[in-house]
């Protein structure tokens, strides 16, 4: 009897001792945990100060000439001389290729002697008339054979001058075709003339902003494929309309290129100035967390806690955003370390 409470004894000793290191074990494990939860996320800061920016929408466009004419010949013909190469500078009005005329400046001096000869038909029966020695109508109907022959002579003359292919424009011959001897036939373009000494950029900008731009609007555009050349113009033409594919409205930009280094078809990066701000708050782009689709936050460091601030972003300046309201000047902007934090964990700032 004595041995079977004497090994109750024990048992409920055990238990109870396995019981107690279990809970004391439990606590420990509680309040490593506990440890672990508070332990404060290393971050650098950044103090927001004013600065100055520019307000602008940022789109891709693309290089036009200026001025870019396809030439065709009104008048078809064999190709007799070109006056001009690929690369030649031309003037208004100059002569760029000759077709040969040979037939047609024969016509053309052939009717021109025709209309002198009834010119001077109808002058020397002028006295005639007037003295009554020819009738009304016989005198009218000379005048009316030289205006005939003048009219024939005219249009000789412009069929003939059709064989002269002028430039219509101040510019660069970019292309000839085709070589001397082969046939150029009438209405297919066989040289082309740009002028680039002023370019055009022709850009698509989302109707979002079809208010926001006008004639006259500031831009500057730079070129992926000049880096460093940055030319500043204005918006010289906006669309009427907006594209059902696209949602979007054509612009062009006139801008100077003096020295030719921007070549029609480059891809252009162009921003539009809306209005240039003294006292923005610019933060990058990077720091700016996009939760619940539509709300945009940031970190601030108060005091060794980390405090989550709903931002509104405004305008971009390269890699930046502007934020119009949700910060302050002074306050200091969690720059790294910003992925690791909740609203309220605690922070310790390093170097």
């Amino acid at each position: 009897m004595n041995t079977m409470k004497t090994i109750q004894s024990l048992f409920a000793a055990v238990l109870i001792g396995t019981i107690m290191m279990s809970l004391s074990s439990c606590k420990k494990n509680e309040a490593a945990n506990a440890e672990q939860k508070i332990q404060p996320v290393n971050i650098t800061v950044q103090e927001i100060k004013p600065v100055s920016m520019i307000d602008g929408i940022q789109v891709s466009g693309t290089v036009k000439a200026f001025e870019d004419v396809m030439m065709s010949p009104e008048e078809g013909g064999i190709v007799k001389e070109w006056k001009k190469k690929k690369g030649d500078r031309v003037k208004n009005g100059e002569l760029i290729v000759t077709l040969k005329d040979e037939v047609i400046k024969a016509s053309y001096e052939a009717a021109d002697a025709q209309y002198k000869m009834a010119e001077l038909n109808v002058e020397k029966q002028q006295s005639v008339y007037e003295q009554q020695g020819i009738s009304e109508l016989q005198y009218k109907s000379l005048m009316y054979g030289r205006d005939a022959a003048k009219a024939n002579a005219d249009l000789m003359k412009a069929r003939w001058e059709r064989t002269q292919l002028r430039s219509p424009i101040n510019g660069v011959v970019d292309n000839t075709v085709p070589n001397v001897g082969e046939m150029a036939p009438p209405g297919v373009p066989i040289a082309r003339v740009v002028n680039t000494i002023t370019i055009k950029i022709q850009a698509e900008i989302p109707e979002l902003y079809s208010g926001m731009i006008k004639v006259g609007t500031v831009a500057s555009v730079a070129f992926d494929a000049v880096p460093g050349e940055v030319l500043n113009g204005k918006v010289t033409f906006v669309g009427s309309t907006v594209s059902s594919a696209n949602r979007t409205m054509l612009i062009e930009i006139l801008l100077p290129n003096p020295h030719g280094k921007i070549k029609p078809e480059m891809v252009a990066k162009v921003n539009l100035i809306r209005q240039k701000k003294n006292n923005a708050i610019l933060v990058s782009e990077n720091l700016v967390q996009l939760v619940d689709r539509d709300r945009y936050i940031v970190y601030i460091d108060k005091n060794g806690t980390a405090e989550e601030r709903r931002v509104t972003i405004g305008g971009r300046q390269g890699n930046q955003v502007e934020v119009t309201g949700g910060l302050k000047i002074g306050e200091r902007l969690i720059v790294s370390g910003y992925q690791k934090l909740i609203n309220g964990s605690p922070v310790v700032i390093t170097e």
